[in-house]
């Protein structure tokens, strides 16, 4: 068994998860995933493996930018957003990544078993499902990529997923093409 994380100190905004059960469920998801995964040093965790970016600052910088958006919601709509649901899907949104992705020999990034399995995400919706994370929560950490056959259905997975590919935008370019898309 590998040492545990020290998940406070690498994401101190689990601290604002105000449920204390919904803020350990959060804990005990990325501590399986990251006792599952392959990886040694946390720190090493690359944001995927196509972009060799530091997971972490990503992470933070989705969550960072994900309040943001609901501070002005609220300042300027006074449309509230469930702080709670935001933060923890924020944080397990990407979690999957230490299963689905694991160290090459050549100290590149290779893909998992899990990896090549399953579509990006799913594993943490699955142990997060496992760990009593409410259904809300699961579903934004499903849908919150582009991969995902779904898009978010509630106002914070939606501010999740935009906001993240601003992120990916910012630390590896441009990937979002504009195509005429007419609906009902």
């Amino acid at each position: 068994m590998k040492r545990p994380l020290d998940i406070e100190r690498i994401f101190p905004e689990i601290g604002q998860i105000q449920n204390e059960t919904l803020r350990a469920q959060v804990k005990a998801v990325w501590e399986e995933l990251w006792q599952a995964s392959e990886w040694t040093d946390f720190e090493t965790l690359p944001t995927s493996g196509e972009i060799p970016y530091p997971h972490k600052p990503h992470n933070r910088a989705v969550i960072a930018m994900a309040l943001a958006v609901a501070d002005a919601f609220e300042r300027f709509h006074g449309v509230r957003i469930d702080r709670d649901v935001l933060i923890a899907a924020g944080l397990l949104q990407d979690a999957s990544k230490l299963v689905e992705t694991r160290p090459a020999e050549d100290g590149a990034v290779a893909s998992s078993d899990i990896g090549r399995r399953y579509p990006h995400a799913f594993w943490a919706t699955h142990v997060a499902l496992r760990h009593g994370v409410p259904d809300a929560i699961c579903h934004i950490i499903l849908t919150h990529t582009p991969q995902s056959a779904r898009f978010p259905d509630s106002l914070e997975g939606k501010i999740l997923y935009y906001v993240d590919q601003l992120d990916v935008l910012a630390i590896y370019g441009d990937r979002w093409r504009k195509e005429l898309m007419i609906t009902k």
